[in-house]
């Protein structure tokens, strides 16, 4: 993927989760996937925005947003 596809697509992501956070305060019930959707993004940021791990990076937010709840 050319440098050019990887900022469509981070601009994409980064388009959606502020999207995402005025839905949050429109409907607070949603709060949960927001954290997720959230988190996941910061996952693949710290992975060095590598495409191909959506699925991954989700589950591994849900997993740690699940555990810092249980604390």
């Amino acid at each position: 993927m050319t440098t050019e596809s990887n900022t469509v697509t981070t601009r994409a992501v980064a388009s959606r989760s502020s999207d995402m956070a005025r839905n949050e305060l429109q409907y607070p019930t949603r709060r949960t996937e927001g954290e997720t959707r959230l988190r996941a993004y910061e996952i693949y940021v710290e992975h060095g925005r590598t495409d191909g791990h959506d699925v991954e990076d989700w589950l591994q937010a849900e997993n740690e947003l699940a555990e810092d709840s249980c604390e």
